[in-house]
């Protein structure tokens, strides 16, 4: 991870600069190191967790990167922190934080409304896009992602809706649905695997968590606790959208491409035209850090994790598609499928000459 961070100028200077500033307030409030408290402190406290830190979040991470959706988050991670790091004897004193609080997240809310208005005028083109393609294949995610490229292109906001209609669909709305293709093959990739397993032990832990950690937490901070019992629904959510989504989305082999989506937090569009060679994998078991970067694993979560059988190469970096938005390019894919043989010839036999 530290030499990951280190490739990354950007995010190495963010790490130093928000660890000293955290580092140097807690301290501050913490220690004599400083001597006594001097005036003012509270103040430029807050300035620094407020103000300061966003700034560089927004400068350092999310500009040209990311929706500013995110600085919603980054202010709330703000308070929180102005919340645990500075006393409250010492908060009290300052009357305005509640308000202060309550303008930024107005603000906030005004940004959601803006994205709310921008999607709800798309909507009937949406609507309509998206029944298009759901008449070819069953697959949501795939489906609503295109639907969004063409009627608000380029829209990172739109991208973070994506990604939270896809999970609430597949973990609340998709238990009765069933694969339909009526254009291209097929192939199943999980019913191998001990991938369900995988998913309903983690959701199992989630949930003892929960009740443990909220009880536990209830009596120390009910602020903290319900946060806390939130991400932990959001999460089992999540697992329940992975484990139905893996169902529901075959690998697909079209006329002109090949659609890889594990789960629904990745998937990979390949032309192909795009495909240099498939041929069956004989490297390594694990792959190194550098080859990670360059490399899409399709391959889903497994109590032992098998050798992939199948490495497909590129002519050139193909986007791989992640959560909320997020891409990073790959020069080549493996996978495993439950028909390796069929898998095999079919594509092999789709490959331009």
């Amino acid at each position: 991870m530290t030499i990951g961070v280190l490739k990354k100028p950007r995010l190495f200077l963010f790490v130093v600069l928000a660890s000293l500033i955290l580092a140097t307030n807690y301290f501050l409030y913490r220690t004599t190191m400083f001597g006594p408290i001097p005036e003012g402190a509270v103040i430029g406290s807050l300035l620094d967790l407020l103000i300061i830190l966003p700034l560089l979040t927004y400068f350092l991470i999310i500009r040209k990167r990311y929706s500013l959706k995110y600085m919603g988050i980054v202010i709330l991670a703000g308070f929180a922190a102005a919340y645990f790091i500075v006393p409250q004897q010492h908060l009290s004193q300052y009357s305005f934080l509640p308000y202060l609080l309550m303008a930024s997240e107005g603000a906030f809310l005004l940004f959601e409304l803006y994205i709310a208005y921008t999607v709800i005028t798309k909507l009937p083109k949406l609507i309509q896009e998206y029944k298009r393609l759901a008449r070819r294949n069953s697959f949501f995610l795939s489906n609503i992602r295109k639907a969004f490229e063409a009627n608000l292109p380029d829209n990172h906001a739109a991208n973070i809706l994506v990604t939270e209609f896809s999970m609430f669909h597949y973990s609340l709305f998709s238990w009765k649905k069933k694969v339909e293709i009526d254009h291209g093959l097929a192939f199943t990739y999980h019913k191998k695997t001990s991938v369900n397993a995988v998913y309903i032990m983690i959701i199992h832990a989630i949930a003892i968590e929960s009740v443990g950690l909220h009880y536990f937490l209830h009596n120390w901070n009910p602020i903290v606790s319900y946060i806390l019992l939130f991400l932990n629904i959001y999460g089992i959510l999540f697992m329940l959208a992975e484990l139905q989504a893996t169902r529901l989305t075959p690998f697909l082999l079209a006329e002109d491409h090949l659609l890889l989506q594990t789960g629904f937090s990745k998937m990979i569009y390949l032309p192909l035209d795009n495909i240099k060679d498939i041929k069956h994998y004989e490297g390594p078991e694990k792959f190194s850090s550098k080859e990670q970067a360059e490399l899409f694993d399709a391959r889903v979560p497994d109590l032992v994790q098998e050798k992939p059988m199948f490495e497909i190469l590129l002519h050139e970096p193909q986007d791989v598609h992640l959560l909320y938005g997020l891409k990073r390019k790959v020069n080549r894919i493996v996978l495993n499928v439950d028909e390796p043989d069929a898998f095999y010839r079919e594509v092999k036999r789709s490959l331009p000459e």
